[in-house]
């Protein structure tokens, strides 16, 4: 539009509008940054005076007095637990600064528990599996029908919170570090709690349920670590999970559990064992590796696989199920604090 103006001056408005819109352009180029900025520093004082769980700050405790007093949040810093634990992003974290300790544990000699054959068997199934249930298929009917509260996943890796929380616990992620990604391809797993399992900030008699997935063959010492987890269980509660036998190392494994060594690590620590059984057999689990060398070796694998489930379910002098409880490279446990 051109128009006069007082003096007589010919104007073309349409250039003061792009001139006008080129200006706001500018200013929203120049803004932007500093706003995003006041966001992230808005983010990280909220991140120093709250924790990423909201339930987490009442379970925590000192680990190595676990009945003592509560710890506070100050600073982005935990205090009360012995030494000054960091909060990053809002997890704690209870690894990087801990200093060494010394536990001692003691065993009656000898250890001469075995486990009655119902106990080395499978789970009965009743409820249908959903199809968002991205754990054993056999553990989930006792999951279901237990009693909602507290889920402890210890050594959680990746995490699996959508799992548990879709059957109504309150999940709460441990592993030993922030980017312990082994149970998927993802740069930081989604913990809640940075902790040891031999020493965990957590409760006496918190939860109704602590999960474990191929941990106990990790850590250093078995007994401390389901200790632990007995000491954290209240009465009735289940601990779940599952380690290896006869599984290859793997990321500094060290302690794989026979049928018989697993119920006594269960049995010694104060659980009674409702369920040991078989998970993926090691002719499964190494069929192709066994042919890496050969062309075709994942087709060789996968006959492999099916030649020996149909081999193991021949009579003979031990039962089916007993063969892949001898030759299982992992093997699930389900136990019970009474």
């Amino acid at each position: 539009m051109i128009i006069m103006d007082y003096y007589g001056h010919f104007h073309d408005f349409r250039l003061f509008r792009v001139f006008a819109l080129l200006f706001l352009a500018v200013m929203a180029v120049e803004l932007l940054p500093h706003q995003s900025q006041k966001n992230n520093i808005e983010s990280s004082k909220r991140s120093l005076l709250s924790l990423k769980h909201p339930k987490l700050i009442e379970l925590l405790c000192p680990p190595d007095d676990p009945d003592s007093g509560p710890l506070t949040l100050s600073e982005g810093q935990l205090r009360g637990a012995g030494w000054p634990v960091p909060v990053v992003n809002g997890v704690p974290d209870f690894v990087t600064h801990a200093p060494a300790v010394t536990r001692t544990i003691s065993y009656v000699i000898p250890i001469q528990e075995r486990p009655a054959p119902e106990v080395l068997n499978s789970p009965p199934r009743g409820i249908e599996v959903p199809h968002w249930f991205q754990e054993d298929d056999r553990i989930f009917d006792c999951l279901a029908k237990h009693s909602k509260g507290i889920l402890i996943d210890v050594g959680a890796g990746a995490g699996n919170r959508s799992t548990y929380e879709r059957l109504g616990y309150e999940y709460i992620a441990s592993d030993i570090s922030f980017n312990s990604g082994q149970r998927a391809h993802r740069e930081m797993a989604d913990v809640d709690l940075v902790a040891d399992s031999h020493r965990m900030p957590l409760r006496s008699n918190s939860a109704e349920v602590v999960v474990s997935t191929a941990v106990l063959e990790h850590v250093y010492c078995p007994p401390l670590t389901v200790g632990e987890v007995y000491r954290m269980l209240k009465p009735g509660g289940l601990f779940i999970g599952n380690c290896s036998f006869l599984e290859a190392e793997h990321f500094d494994s060290q302690y794989h559990h026979t049928h018989l060594g697993l119920y006594r690590l269960l049995t010694h620590a104060g659980f009674k064992v409702l369920h040991i059984f078989p998970g993926v057999s090691m002719w499964e689990l190494h069929s192709g590796s066994i042919y890496f060398s050969l062309p075709g070796n994942e087709l060789l694998g996968r006959l492999h696989r099916k030649l020996y489930l149909g081999l193991v379910k021949i009579k003979g002098s031990e039962s089916p199920n007993m063969r892949l409880l001898r030759h299982a490279a992992v093997l699930w446990f389900i136990a019970i604090k009474e």
